[in-house]
């Protein structure tokens, strides 16, 4: 083989490597970015699902705090009505105490 030809396998093979070292610097650099990418679209994920929880706590408090709300004016009117119909029988009772001691 000729001195020429050994330049020219040596000078293929270098280019060869330095082609091969070029794309994985290429490859990490892309793997880099790519990382970068999904750790942001991972955050803002985890950012918009917390405030989705965020808004579905406070709904639920929100129903909570309504309902609560609604059992307590339920359980005033239950009370009025009860201490009404106590009344009526107060008045009852009172007539039957009274006719009882003047029957005595």
């Amino acid at each position: 083989m000729s001195l020429d030809a050994v330049k020219e396998v040596i000078a293929a093979e270098q280019a060869s490597a330095q082609q091969r070292a070029d794309s994985e610097r290429e490859a990490m650099r892309l793997i880099e970015a790519a990382q970068t990418q999904g750790a942001a679209q991972l955050a803002a994920a985890r950012a918009e699902a917390e405030q989705q929880v965020r808004s579905w706590m406070q709904d639920a408090e929100r129903e909570t705090a309504n309902l609560q709300a609604v059992q307590r004016s339920a359980a005033a009117q239950r009370r009025a009505e009860i201490l009404a119909e106590g009344r009526r029988h107060l008045d009852q009772a009172a007539a039957w105490i009274v006719g009882k001691v003047v029957e005595f």
